[in-house]
């Protein structure tokens, strides 16, 4: 059967169950385009610098690089712009890619009209990636499945960033923004309706998940600026109840999942700044061991077995740390140079021998871009970045291990043998294994981006 290394004692119920929660999950999924700001940059100015920026944001990516930097935001600016991206994953011989990974790039920064004392310290900005026609994309996967976790079903969401920037005294700055979405509860209900097909009504409830952004940037002198970021994890869980009904028996499932997540992070930037020139200079850290996993967990009645528990792989999830430096430089008044590199660790490990096949390796980032300015009539100032970058996510092999008969051991350290071996029957002899990734999977691959913002002073 299927699966049956992910869920262990289901038996011949196995298949009625699968067949329901699949139900479930498609109907309470919303289909979605990609979103693919958090992974690839919000902006061209911030993407075309491979991500680095946390001492020097100051524009639309503000609220998710660092907030303290809309305290620096001049005048009033509406940003529009475009991102995309193309994927070049590899799973053994097959391709795979992202889900039409394309969408629209808004953000607006302006003081908060306030006088006397408080008089251009406070700064409001709103940055968002719009989709083209959906809220959010959330797939719980099977344990056995293939994929790439970190780029298929953690990017695909509407991003909401409202944040402000309080600029303390000169050269001190602080700021906080909220990253928001909506979650995902409700129940399904489905039985066979007067033709004897599978009949489902869906009633689900959304309410408001918002996680926080916080961060600081300090200039000690005029060449040098510093800043410090919080984001705090964030994910979209899912849980619904699907009452079902078949063959005039109820099957009562409890599935629940969190997907979109991601970790609690902290970045630490430094910037030098010399005349028309910037570098800067960025270190992360992001706390995937605590990631639960894009796995569905499932709690089920059924009838004449009663409530079972599919038992899940421990997934030994790794921390990561980044670095990444990107660079600016001005060419007289209309024109500015950008280009970056970025180096960030896999919290995926890499050794599997078991059930699970999550693909990943370590990455590196490739950034350039160009922005052009000009006046407009008022003597307001325009500007339009562009930006490509390309993620290479180094090859990794994944090896199986079939454990011994009666070996003690979490289905994520090794696979099982699936049918008992019978004399008689040479088809039964040696190992019998469905899963997809034995005995060997190999993967990497490229991630290529590529976007526009034009940003209008007001």
């Amino acid at each position: 059967m299927r699966h049956s290394e992910a869920w262990p004692g289901i038996g011949a119920a196995t298949g009625v169950a699968c067949l329901a929660l699949a139900l479930a999950l498609a109907l309470a999924s919303a289909p979605a385009h990609a979103s693919p700001a958090e992974v690839f940059g919000l902006g061209s100015r911030h993407a075309g610098q491979a991500g680095a920026g946390v001492a020097t944001v100051d524009d639309v990516a503000a609220p998710l690089v660092n907030p303290a930097g809309l305290a620096r935001s001049p005048g009033k600016r509406l940003s529009l712009g475009a991102l995309g991206a193309w994927a070049n994953l590899r799973i053994n011989d097959r391709r795979t890619g992202l889900t039409d990974p394309a969408g629209t790039v808004l953000g607006l920064t302006l003081p908060a009209p306030l006088g006397g004392p408080l008089a251009d310290r406070i700064h409001l900005g709103l940055a968002m990636y719009v989709l083209p026609g959906s809220i959010a994309r959330i797939v719980a996967r099977f344990p056995d499945e293939p994929f790439y976790p970190y780029y298929q079903g953690r990017t695909e969401r509407l991003v909401i960033l409202p944040g402000v920037g309080v600029r303390v005294r000169p050269g001190l700055e602080v700021g906080v923004a909220l990253n928001f979405l909506a979650g995902l509860s409700g129940a399904l209900q489905a039985g066979e309706g007067a033709t004897r097909a599978l009949e489902a009504r869906v009633d689900e409830k959304v309410p408001a998940v918002a996680r926080v952004i916080a961060g600081a940037t300090w200039r000690p002198i005029d060449a040098v600026r510093v800043g410090l970021v919080f984001r705090q994890r964030f994910e979209v869980p899912f849980a619904t109840i699907a009452e079902t009904e078949v063959a005039g028996e109820p099957i009562d499932l409890d599935p629940r999942a969190a997907g979109q997540f991601s970790p609690t992070q902290v970045a630490a930037g430094v910037a030098w700044l010399a005349g028309g020139a910037t570098v800067a200079a960025d270190l992360s850290y992001a706390r995937w061991s605590t990631y639960g996993g894009p796995f569905v967990e499932v709690n089920s009645e059924l009838p004449l077995v009663g409530p079972l528990a599919g038992k899940l792989p421990t997934v030994p999830w790794r921390d990561t740390v980044g670095a990444r430096v990107g660079a600016e430089v001005t060419l007289g008044p209309a024109t500015t140079l950008r280009g970056g590199y970025g180096f960030e660790t896999s919290p995926v490990p890499a050794v599997q021998p078991g059930v699970t096949n999550l693909l990943d390796g370590p990455r590196h980032t490739l950034a350039a871009g160009v922005g052009l300015g000009w006046a407009r009539a008022g003597g307001k100032r325009v500007r339009l970045d562009l930006h490509l970058q390309t993620q290479l996510v180094q090859p990794r092999t994944l090896r199986k291990i079939v454990l011994a008969p009666g070996e003690s051991a979490d289905g994520f350290d090794g696979l099982r043998d699936e049918v008992t071996d019978d004399v008689s029957d040479p088809a039964t002899l040696g190992a019998q294994i469905s899963n997809p990734g034995y005995p060997r999977l190999d993967s990497g691959g490229q991630v290529l981006s590529g976007g526009l913002t034009l940003e209008v002073e007001l």
